[in-house]
């Protein structure tokens, strides 16, 4: 009987071997509902893997799984961001989805918005606040007009007075670039470029007033001045535009483009780079004489403190000239949890930080008249405040980014106002000593 039972258990072994020809056959891979089994003899060999959940539902996307693609959870409802505001569209604090579309100004009879306060400069006002008629220039009997020369005196003997360099009535921060470039400062450009490819990204280098305006016994600065621009605008991406400004000044070299006390340029110089900007981005500029303007004269600058008291300044001051947009706009300035109303030109002052854009805020937000769906950003130090004003008039938006003071991110706030061009604008000098500052702001 015992050998009996043994024959029938090796019987049955060896019918299961002979069935699947000594190994399985695996069949297709187990799937969320299906095991996988063996071809020939079909015991199972993996077990059903059952769903496997993806990431968590969200308001963009419904929780599926990885493997089938089924619903696991559906998508969230968007969770509201703050009420839309004149400026300000309603968001969704988890996806950055518009909820509800800015609602715009209500503007009165004082030109002020009755919802938001803001005032808003009607085409070609003077003057931002309300109650005034208008800005008038002053003292304009002894000054010599911006277009014609006689500002530098070049051939008197000039004197270092810490680091500017005197000559008579007039300063200079003399400065000699290298004719090889500025490759970190492109390199920057580039990279925000190829982040952003879809920006249409422009790059503008200005020269400083040493290029045009050096005085008798020192190196003319402007032919490492070119080759300097030049050099580094070669290193630009291909689709980069670059700004030929110091081409477009020189044919105005001997006008008032430089504060002869100060260290900034004047807003006619800032025109001229307004040209050479319109020009790489295919836009008629404005001619000059268009314009309405204000002059404010008595302006001693910056070099007069630097110098420890330059009495030629004091007794030879500048003059500030202040000119409209041809457009209505709004503007505030400050940072995102603190703003104020402002204006591009502000005629109480005669000095360059208190004339334009309300000087270096943080961030600066421009709503024009124009409905042209371009939204410019702006990258800047002090020398694009007087910039700023001439692009009111090409653009439906700009945001304003000085690459010195603590912001918002910039893919945020690219996100957030639909940012369509940027413009990086610096002088030569500056590029090169706040580099740092505008990798870490324009790569944020």
């Amino acid at each position: 009987m015992k050998k009996i039972l043994t024959f029938a258990i090796i019987g049955a072994m060896l019918a299961a071997f002979s069935a699947c020809s000594h190994t399985h056959v695996p069949g297709p891979s187990a799937t969320c509902y299906d095991p996988q089994i063996c071809t020939e003899c079909e015991e199972i060999l993996v077990e059903a893997t059952g769903h496997r959940p993806g990431d968590p539902a969200t308001c963009m996307a419904a929780q599926t799984c990885v493997f089938c693609g089924l619903e696991l959870a559906p998508m969230l409802e968007h969770t509201p961001g703050a009420e839309a505001t004149c400026l300000e569209p309603q968001l969704c604090t988890v996806c950055g989805t518009e909820l509800a579309a800015a609602h715009g100004h209500s503007i009165n009879a004082e030109n002020a918005c009755d919802a938001c306060g803001l005032q808003i400069v009607p085409a070609n006002q003077k003057y931002i606040k309300p109650g005034r008629n208008g800005a008038l220039s002053d003292n304009l009997d002894n000054i010599i007009p911006e277009t014609e020369g006689g500002h530098y005196t070049n051939d008197i003997e000039a004197y270092y007075a810490g680091a500017v360099l005197v000559c008579g009535d007039y300063g200079l921060e003399y400065f000699l670039p290298s004719e090889e470039g500025n490759a970190a400062w492109a390199n920057t450009v580039n990279k925000f470029a190829k982040k952003y490819p879809d920006i249409n990204t422009t790059a503008l280098l200005v020269p400083k007033s040493c290029t045009f305006n050096f005085p008798a016994g020192y190196t003319d600065p402007y032919e490492k001045t070119k080759a300097h621009i030049d050099a580094t605008y070669a290193m630009l991406d291909e689709g980069i535009n670059s700004a030929d400004c110091l081409g477009v000044m020189t044919e105005h070299k001997e006008e008032y483009m430089f504060y002869r006390t100060d260290h900034h340029w004047t807003s006619l110089g800032a025109y001229y780079a307004s040209v050479a900007y319109c020009n790489a981005n295919a836009i008629i500029p404005y001619e000059l004489d268009t314009y309405e303007s204000v002059t404010k004269t008595g302006f001693v600058g910056t070099f007069y403190n630097f110098t420890g008291g330059v009495q030629n300044f004091k007794t030879n001051p500048d003059y500030t000239v202040g000119r409209y947009p041809h457009i209505g706009y709004s503007m505030i300035a400050g940072n995102t949890g603190s703003w104020y109303n402002t204006s591009a030109i502000n005629s109480n002052f005669n000095n360059y930080a208190g004339m334009f854009i309300s000087g270096d805020n943080p961030l600066t937000v421009i709503t024009t008249e124009n409905k042209n769906g371009r939204t410019l950003m702006i990258f800047k130090e002090s020398y694009g405040n007087a910039f700023v004003p001439y692009m009111i008039d090409y653009y439906e938006q700009i945001v304003v980014v000085d690459i010195r003071k603590e912001s918002k991110g910039v893919g945020a706030l690219i996100e957030q106002y639909g940012v369509t061009d940027a413009l990086i604008i610096n002088n030569v000098q500056a590029a090169i000593s706040l580099l740092p500052e505008l990798d870490a702001k324009a790569l944020s």
